[in-house]
């Protein structure tokens, strides 16, 4: 054959094998009662064709081959359906699959990376699958992260604070940096998104500390639009992602249009929220020592009688919200549309605390030939907060309250024609609400596009491109006068770009050598781009009035970054008697953050998935009686985290200026051109086993982590011209056990009962820092220290006698005698025969990782639609830092101090005391335990006798509430929350952190 005519052949052979094809239809129900079953996945095994059924349970496969195909037919809570059917050329063929309740996953089909959908049963791997049906129904939530809360095994997920749209943290199996983000890497619908939590303006933790963000972009994001979310948690499944994918990869799928006519999906949500507790603080009316302190210039003595202010009823709210959505799919053969629009209007539980955000979404699916698609997607996002400052700011609204002693007076004082100044801090809490303003506004575009070509029905083309852009802009004006009589005012206006560029091209074939042997070939090449550029504006001395970057003293700066990485990948899956699964990859990658001579790195995979219930010798044996599903799997993985910086690699230069001239100065810190990634490998092992005929599902894994050449910040040598450089040093491991139980408990047409329990244990241990006796502090009390986990607290403790009881004695500071007060721990050194004390001495004190966390959803199914779900949630054995207590003990506000004042205790116990409790952190690390009732909803269908009267073909109300119960010893407003967001290092830490609203909400949605 010439090579002309081999190209001609290439170029119609796709027309000639698409030309003589058939199709699939028919509709998928639920055995049990003839209901429809939407989202049901049916695919035609050994191809790549396949689709999902639709509300009323239809589905339509075209473009099938002719000959005998097997169709396959999974869902989430259902056993896998298989029919067998003759598709001729042309003619369609009719096939209804009813789908029987099951626990079991393993033929439910999952995306790894860019990779051709495969069932879950060939993976060698752990992957978590959240159905968008739990994402959307999941009761008052505003972001996704948050609606995964309790529904992922082996994921900690915290909501960092009560703020309007506030940010949510993900740590999956452990964390695996210290210098390093830990937050795993979200792609939707393919392009790879922005998740960042980085502060313009510090609203949270002090700016000196870093900028903690009060929300993170994934925040931005409908929970509506979801289909379907993917959890990659090990190393061996986010592999594909090379350098990005140390913690693990969350990839969102969202919905799309099918073929079919017009469907109209219209719902309105309104919410309640209000905090769950409030400070308790003194409320006796009779002065102590923290009011005499405290309260300069009133000639305040204790014992006197005095008027207390506790003013938390003109701070918090009963707080409204609402949403509304409205979306529209549909289309024809060839043409498919998803267009859903959505607007939210947050109210936080303290006042003037606000979140607004306008959603509009499109995803259009064209034919273009038989063989051919295109879907183009595109997601708009405006949104608007309005935050108010907390934490341990010391012009945080709540800051300000647990500074003070409850005899301040801090209401507007008409006399004066102003609020009155805070006698601690200088801002008043009620004037830091009504005149401060910390608005953030966002305009953003994540969209991209992707086009498939199947030049045969085993053979898949795909390239995808996607962008996500946006810009932020955020202002924080402190006016004249606010803090004290001498302040002229300030303003910070930052306004962030931010741009991810992906494109990805993927061939996969599927190789059938016999009715035995099958593989499946995929590779592919990807490309991606990162900038970043903030531009700062501030001033100070304000005039009058003034809301605009505009007074006597003005500052202005610009950053700018870039990375930039490019990979290559193949990866080859071997299946046998499909029973046995072989699985091996390789991820080949370059990025311009790694030093020159480190710049490509290779990241291989390998794994292998035997579905040994399937064997004959285990069917026909004793252990056939035993189990009706039996897995054992597999997997080797290794993965990259880039540099925390994206020139470390380089020697970089300062701005300055010498006699009023511009100028350059090195910087203290030497580039490092051998930088390369911190790398990871990662084994786990894992069986699925089912019982009493996949009534009963077990999951359980154990994995091992270990990540090395960690980024640290090493001191050089003053000889060396530089006082410090980044270099890969640092080794930490990850090792757990993940266990999901799945039952059905009663399975009834007119009644169905279903659990699900997940317990996670991760135990996390640095192995090697700089040195052996290094300790990093990080924050407040968090320490990075060899042979102990990350971010432990380390702190003052208790001097103690020889039982372990506390030691007292008087003290006598500045000519002041403090009886019977708690001594803190001196270490003693020999110095030339002669013991000497230190002045201080720090130990291990608490850890803010749980030892294991759970959760247990039941759903129950009742007559006529029904549907009750109830969502435990619990973390064990972590440790709290309650500086908020710390704060209000010493400061005189705490309930504790009326013991003071009653002479049930020493005076100086608590309050104003600079030897007692307030250096001695011990006393303030607490067991920060919980169990929340996170989740609670009841589904109820309107009669579709009423619903036809307006129209429409079904209608639900749904009643819920979100956080509605916390059983903890804790004895701050809330356990989860934590003052540095996601900070890496510092976590469990509570000052004046503002707490997870308590929800009720009640929703109506009608579908046309």
């Amino acid at each position: 054959m010439t090579f002309r005519r081999f190209a001609m052949l290439g170029l119609f052979a796709p027309m000639v094998v698409t030309a003589q094809t058939g199709s699939v239809q028919g509709r998928v129900t639920d055995a049990a009662n003839g209901q429809p079953l939407a989202n049901a996945q049916v695919r035609i095994e050994g191809t790549v064709f396949g689709t999902l059924s639709d509300a009323s349970g239809a589905f339509a496969v075209p473009n099938v081959p002719p000959g005998r195909r097997t169709i396959v037919a999974r869902r989430i809570g259902y056993g896998e359906e298989r029919r067998t059917v003759d598709v001729s050329s042309g003619a369609p063929v009719t096939v209804d699959i009813a789908m029987t309740v099951s626990a079991t996953t393993l033929g439910e089909v999952v995306v790894t990376g860019v990779a051709t959908p495969t069932a879950r049963r060939e993976l060698p791997n752990s992957v978590e699958t959240v159905s968008g049906e739990a994402v959307r129904d999941a009761p008052a939530v505003s972001a996704i992260d948050q609606a995964l809360q309790g529904k992922i095994a082996g994921a900690l997920i915290s909501e960092n604070s009560g703020q309007p749209g506030g940010g949510v943290s993900i740590r999956l199996r452990g964390t695996n940096s210290i210098l390093g983000g830990a937050e795993p890497l979200y792609v939707v619908d393919g392009v790879i998104i922005d998740n960042n939590a980085e502060a313009l303006v510090s609203l949270g933790a002090n700016a000196t500390r870093g900028g903690a963000a009060l929300s993170n972009r994934l925040a931005d994001l409908d929970p509506a639009d979801v289909e379907r979310i993917e959890v990659l948690k090990g190393a061996a499944a986010a592999a594909l992602y090379g350098s990005r994918a140390n913690n693990g990869v969350i990839q969102i799928f969202t919905r799309r249009g099918r073929a079919g006519e017009a469907r109209i999906t219209a719902s309105t949500e309104v919410s309640m929220g209000e905090t769950p507790e409030k400070y308790q603080l003194v409320s006796i009316p009779t002065a102590g020592v923290g009011d005499s302190i405290g309260l300069p210039g009133r000639g305040i003595r204790p014992g006197q009688p005095l008027e207390r202010f506790d003013i938390q009823d003109q701070i918090f709210r009963t707080a409204y919200s609402t949403t509304q959505r409205l979306s529209l799919a549909g289309g024809a053969t060839n043409t498919t549309y998803y267009l859903a629009g959505s607007w939210q209007d947050e109210a936080g539980i303290v006042r003037n605390n606000d979140y607004e955000r306008l959603n509009f979404r499109g995803t259009v699916t064209q034919q273009i030939r038989p063989n051919v698609d295109l879907t183009v997607h595109g997601n708009i996002i405006r949104s608007k907060a309005d935050f108010i400052t907390e934490g341990e700011q010391t012009v945080g609204v709540l800051t300000s309250i647990i500074f003070t002693p409850t005899g301040f007076n801090p209401n507007f004082d008409t006399l004066t024609g102003r609020y009155p100044y805070n006698p601690i801090l200088g801002p008043n809490p009620l004037e830091i609400l009504n005149r401060y303003e910390a608005p953030e506004e966002l305009a953003r575009f994540v969209g991209g596009a992707e086009g498939t070509w199947t030049p045969l029905p085993s053979l898949t083309l795909k390239y995808l491109v996607g962008i996500d852009d946006y810009r932020r802009e955020v202002r924080f004006l402190q006016p004249p006068l606010v803090n004290s009589a001498t302040f002229t005012g300030s303003i910070q206006n930052p306004v962030q770009f931010s741009r991810q560029f992906n494109n990805d091209l993927t061939a996969n074939h599927i190789w059938s050598f016999s009715d035995r042997v099958r593989l499946n070939t995929g590779a592919g090449f990807r490309f991606t781009s990162n900038s970043n550029e903030v531009l700062r504006a501030a001033a100070s001395d304000l005039p009058p009035e003034q809301t605009l970057v505009g007074g006597a003293i003005q500052s202005a700066s610009q950053e700018r970054s870039e990375v930039r990485t490019m990979g290559l990948f193949i990866e080859e899956r071997l299946s046998f008697n499909e029973r046995l699964f072989l699985t091996g990859g390789l991820n080949f990658e370059a990025s311009s953050a790694f030093g020159e001579d480190s710049r490509w790195q290779s990241f291989p995979r390998v794994g292998v998935s035997w579905v040994v219930g399937e064997e004959p010798f285990l069917q026909e044996g004793g252990l056939g009686s035993v189990f009706t599903s039996l897995r054992l799997r597999a997997a080797y993985g290794q993965t990259g985290g880039q540099p925390p910086g994206a020139y470390f690699r380089f020697a970089n230069f300062a701005n300055t200026s010498f006699s009023g001239r511009a100028g350059l100065v090195e910087s203290t810190i030497r580039g490092n051109p051998e930088l390369k990634p911190e790398r990871q490998r990662e084994w786990e092992i894992g069986l699925d086993a089912g019982w009493w005929r996949e009534r009963l599902l077990l999951e359980a894994t154990y994995y091992d982590k270990r990540t090395t050449d960690l980024v640290l910040n090493v001191p050089l040598p003053a000889s060396s011209g530089a006082l410090r450089q980044f270099q890969n040093i640092g080794v930490l491991t990850n090792k757990g056990a993940e266990f999901t139980l799945s039952t059905i408990n009663v399975a009834r047409p007119s009644f169905t009962w279903r659990s699900r329990l997940t317990y996670a244990a991760n135990r996390n241990r640095i192995e090697r820092l700089t040195a052996s006796s290094d300790t990093i502090i990080v924050g407040y009390l968090n320490a990075v220290v060899e042979g102990q986990p990350i971010g432990v607290f380390y702190g003052g403790v208790y001097q103690r006698d020889a039982s372990g009881n506390r030691i007292h004695r008087d003290t006598t500071i500045g000519g002041n005698l403090y009886r019977n007060m708690p001594r803190r721990l001196r270490d003693s050194v020999v110095v030339g025969g002669v013991v000497t004390s230190r002045p201080f001495a720090n130990r291990i004190i608490g850890d803010p990782n749980p030892d294991f966390t759970m959760a247990l959803l039941n759903t129950v199914e009742l007559p006529r639609g029904i549907e009750l779900s109830v969502l435990l949630d619990g973390r064990f054995g972590n440790d709290v830092a309650n500086f908020t207590r710390r704060i209000t003990e010493f400061f005189g506000a705490d309930k504790n101090i009326e013991k003071e004042i009653r002479g049930d205790t020493v005076p100086f116990a608590y309050a104003r005391n600079p030897v007692g409790r307030i250096n001695i952190y011990e006393e303030y690390i607490e067991d920060g335990s919980f169990v929340k009732l996170r989740e609670v909803a009841l589904s109820i269908p309107i009669s579709a006798s009423l619903v036809r009267r307006i129209g429409a073909n079904g209608a639900t109300i749904r009643l819920a509430g979100r956080n509605l119960h916390t059983w903890t010893d804790y004895t701050g407003l809330d356990p989860e929350v934590n003052l540095f967001s996601e900070s890496t290092v510092a976590r469990g830490v509570d000052f004046a952190t503002l707490p997870l609203p308590r929800t009720f909400s009640a929703g109506l949605n009608i579908n046309f």
